[in-house]
């Protein structure tokens, strides 16, 4: 026989009893203006995130979403979905501790460009330090912030930059029902289909 005492938790949620956060959630996109956030650094900084070809079309529900497209889809399709870009799939956090892929765009055919170099500096750097960026229409660029050393010094690291999990499985996460490797796919049938 036990006494109530014995079983009884605190219902202050200060029960002792141990607990760790399960990531089973990660955001596709790029990190929002008002969110400081740091890159992992997986060996070899941006060289270590898969490059890929990148879709945004409407979902079942007619929401656009981005969608990648496997190598053999992308050859195929890639003119047909438009728009479509290169995109480098980077891993990163907000020191909320939401995880995220960032598709950091590139175009080999206008390397100059000011929207993807400004992206791509910010990035760089985002691996030593908390980073934010905003978007400067008149200037058709990123704005670039890095937190004061003392602010940095403050903020308690949620991940201590080590990745909760590793890189596959925040990409297969993020990208849940938005990786078209077979002609199967939704967006593959619906470019056969006259709207109106």
């Amino acid at each position: 026989m036990f006494k109530l005492d014995d079983i009884k938790i605190a219902d202050d949620f200060d029960d002792k009893l141990g607990k760790s956060r399960v990531i089973d959630i990660v955001r596709l996109g790029k990190p929002q203006p008002n969110e400081w956030f740091k890159l992992f650094d997986l060996g070899n900084r941006i060289k270590s995130f898969a490059p890929v070809v990148l879709t945004r079309q409407p979902d079942a529900r007619g929401e656009v979403q981005d969608y990648i497209l496997s190598k053999e889809i992308a050859d195929k399709y890639a003119g047909k979905l438009k728009p479509f870009t290169r995109t480098i799939l980077t891993y990163g956090y907000t020191t909320t501790g939401i995880v995220f892929i960032w598709p950091l765009n590139y175009n080999p055919e206008y390397p100059d460009l000011s929207w993807h170099l400004t992206a791509r500096s910010i990035a760089e750097s985002a691996f030593d330090e908390w980073t934010q960026m905003q978007s400067d229409k008149a200037q058709r660029a990123y704005l670039h912030f890095v937190m004061t050393k003392e602010n940095a010094e403050q903020v308690k690291d949620p991940f201590n930059n080590e990745p909760p999990i590793d890189y596959l499985r925040a990409m297969n996460l993020a990208c849940q029902q938005r990786y078209v490797d077979s002609e199967d796919h939704l967006i593959i049938k619906n470019l056969g289909v006259k709207k109106g």
